[in-house]
């Protein structure tokens, strides 16, 4: 009697469990695809790469959507290398609907082909817990960021690699150069205009080389030379004289006719 009667709840327990909505599978999938931007799917360095999570609830119970990750694995070994961004959602997958979602992960890695997985994790509110569903897994390659002249970090390299340099030649300039050389570029150093002198007057030039003239003369001849040229009048002087003379001979003519 007891035993009948246990046998009948727990036959009656098993198809409660049965027709549970908690007990049936859910039928969620998910596909991520990278935009039509990167239809050769390249992962880059340093830059933010983005996907589109495609999610659709076949199942009669609305679940909730908690997060999206993945990882990256070696091509060959399928070892995995690193995880990649995990990101919190909390949005909840109505029975029936499609729901399109953005996802974005960085990397840093070096370049090559790797094997990339990404899924997502949904809560249905059974006592199991949270449920994996695979979006992705496929082969993608890893690459460097397309290099630019004005990328602004690379500018300041350039900048600092050029003054290091510079510093570095004008080190070697001081320190090194040969005296002669420094010498012979002084010298090729263009006059400026305001160091030219003016030019020299007639008469101290000619006096200049008459000074210079005398003395290649022996000293007897120098003297004579220095009293010839202390008695010479100069052509001033002489028009000077010759016009007090005309005017003296004047008056002394006036005079003269006034007397008679």
């Amino acid at each position: 009697m007891r035993f009948g009667t246990v046998f009948s709840l727990v036959a009656s327990f098993a198809a409660f469990v049965a027709a549970s909505p908690l007990a049936t599978e859910l039928d969620i999938t998910a596909v991520a695809s990278f935009p039509p931007t990167n239809v050769m799917s390249h992962v880059v360095n340093g830059e933010r790469n983005k996907m589109e999570l495609q999610i659709e609830n076949k199942s009669a119970l609305n679940v909730t959507l908690k997060s999206a990750g993945g990882s990256f694995h070696d091509a060959e070994s399928g070892k995995l290398i690193k995880n990649t961004t995990a990101l919190t959602y909390g949005v909840t997958l109505v029975s029936g609907a499609k729901t399109i979602l953005p996802y974005s992960f960085y990397s840093e890695h070096k370049p090559k082909d790797v094997n990339l997985k990404v899924w997502v994790d949904y809560d249905s509110g059974d006592p199991s817990g949270l449920h994996r569903v695979m979006a992705y897994d496929s082969i993608v390659a890893i690459v460097e960021p397309p290099a630019s002249f004005f990328d602004l970090p690379l500018l300041l390299t350039y900048i600092m690699l050029a003054g290091i340099l510079g510093g570095a030649g004008y080190l070697v300039w001081e320190n090194y150069a040969p005296k002669s050389l420094k010498k012979q570029l002084k010298a090729r150093k263009p006059v400026k205009k305001d160091e030219i002198s003016a030019p020299v007057g007639a008469t101290t030039a000619t006096t200049t080389s008459k000074a210079l003239d005398e003395q290649w003369l022996p000293a007897s001849m120098r003297k004579k030379a220095v009293k010839k040229t202390e008695g010479v009048v100069s052509s001033g002087d002489e028009s000077a004289a010759s016009g007090a003379e005309r005017r003296r001979t004047r008056k002394a003519a006036a005079a003269a006719s006034a007397s008679k």
